[in-house]
């Protein structure tokens, strides 16, 4: 019998991200980089930093826009995504961890569906019976290790087919080469990001250029553009 559990990638409602109380700012030098720099935020008056500005590597075409300007993101096109996202879950190989965010265990069974015409598009699953699996997916136990920890970002959350799918927070690889569309960083600061992250404070992910940020000064007071 088919044994299925899903996740769909929740959206959050925009008085949830009002009330964001932690931000992780990526900042993109120009549209077609594939690497940026990235500095955590709380909220107290104002933002204030935290920890220190550490390099993060993009997609392999750089960033890509949720709407209104082009390039839009779609899948394949190699391109992270551009705008504000809320970070819902972790991910990881180890069965018990500290991490706050609700965590997906990635064992052999566990998938996220990138197949454009299946109606799991844009979910994160697992799946025994294998006779089911879509007709293209990401393993989330890699064998390049890359998934070894990471973060679910809460990217095309309606599931539009062809807009992107399986945008995660996760390790480089060894070489530093740029990803199919996620954003990722050594371990160290990764593991520090997981453990910080508290779902209580509705963490999101600010991924921008750098020319682009003084338009988010006023509703982030205290990011730094630089």
């Amino acid at each position: 019998m088919l044994k299925i559990i899903v996740i769909l990638l929740t959206s959050f409602s925009l008085s949830s991200l009002v009330a964001s109380e932690q931000l992780m700012v990526v900042l993109s030098p120009e549209l077609n980089a594939t690497s940026a720099s990235m500095q955590r935020y709380e909220k107290q008056d104002h933002w204030v930093k935290v920890g220190d500005k550490i390099p993060v590597t993009l997609g392999r075409s750089g960033l890509g826009y949720v709407a209104f300007k082009e390039p839009l993101k779609n899948e394949g096109d190699g391109r992270s995504p551009a705008g504000l996202f809320p970070l819902i879950a972790a991910f990881g190989y180890d069965q018990n961890t500290t991490f706050k965010l609700p965590y997906w265990y990635a064992d052999e069974n566990l998938y996220c569906v990138d197949d454009v015409n299946d109606s799991r598009y844009n979910k994160i699953l697992r799946i025994y019976d294998k006779s089911s699996l879509p007709a293209s997916y990401e393993v989330m136990r890699r064998s390049d290790g890359v998934y070894r920890y990471g973060a679910v970002v809460g990217y095309n959350v309606s599931a539009q087919s062809g807009r992107g799918s399986c945008i995660f927070i996760h390790l480089n690889h060894s070489d530093k080469r740029p990803t199919s569309g996620c954003t990722a960083m050594d371990e160290a600061p990764l593991r520090e990001l997981l453990q910080w992250l508290d779902p209580v404070k509705k963490p999101q992910l600010l991924q921008i250029l750098k020319s682009e940020c003084r338009k988010y000064k006023k509703e982030f007071e205290g990011i730094e553009c630089n």
